[in-house]
């Protein structure tokens, strides 16, 4: 089970996010009883500013993740995102953020495409490299890619589209080399950045 605290300050946000997650399949938190390990802790902007905090979070196993509007999440510097295991926000849909949120709970750190850990840099333009990787993707690699974003085995992906689990791996193996990531995990953070058109349920699944 996927543990999740919501140190929101917000309480009409902490609710309507605690139902999301809990549909999702998340347990959320009310109170930590001392025993609870491998939490990921949610919390507002301002309190990513309490280095302190973050690091006590850090000390006991959690997970940081600050959940901010784009404007403010440019505004987190280098010595904060360090600690923080994600930054999403709050235009991502919830598909996006749930999808965000559990590779987080699973050790990735995942953080705006216009921001990365120890550096800012600029929103890619539509000529950007990433959108011309993208572009270089071919129909099947891309339906590959979809179906990676929802987390489904090869075996799955190769009896949804109808062909053999070695010919997935060979997609699988060539949209790696063009996005040029090592992973489907790292291949499927990604694709949420810079992709957001694969977010969509793949063909051929409700």
């Amino acid at each position: 089970m996927l543990k999740v605290e919501l140190l929101l300050r917000s309480r009409l946000v902490r609710e309507a996010l605690s139902s999301t997650l809990t549909a999702a399949g998340f347990s959320v938190l009310r109170e930590r009883d001392g025993h609870d390990d491998h939490v990921t802790v949610i919390i507002d902007t301002d309190d990513c500013k309490e280095l302190e905090v973050i690091g006590a979070h850090r000390v006991s196993g959690d997970r940081v993740v600050v959940l901010a509007n784009g404007a403010d999440a440019l505004d987190i510097d280098d010595e904060q995102i360090a600690l923080l295991s994600g930054i999403l926000t709050y235009d991502l849909s919830a598909e996006a953020f749930l999808r965000s949120l559990r590779l987080i709970c699973a050790g990735e750190r995942v953080f705006p495409r216009d921001l990365a850990p120890g550096r800012k840099l600029p929103a890619p333009s539509f000529g950007s490299e990433a959108q011309s990787d993208g572009n270089r993707l071919s129909p099947r690699e891309r339906e590959v890619l979809s179906h990676l974003l929802a987390g489904r085995a090869n075996k799955v992906i190769a009896r949804q589209l109808g062909t053999s689990e070695a010919t997935v791996k060979v997609h699988l193996k060539n949209l790696l080399r063009k996005i040029k990531v090592g992973n489907r995990t790292q291949a499927a953070i990604w694709a949420l950045s810079n992709l957001p058109e694969l977010q969509a349920t793949p063909r051929g699944f409700v």
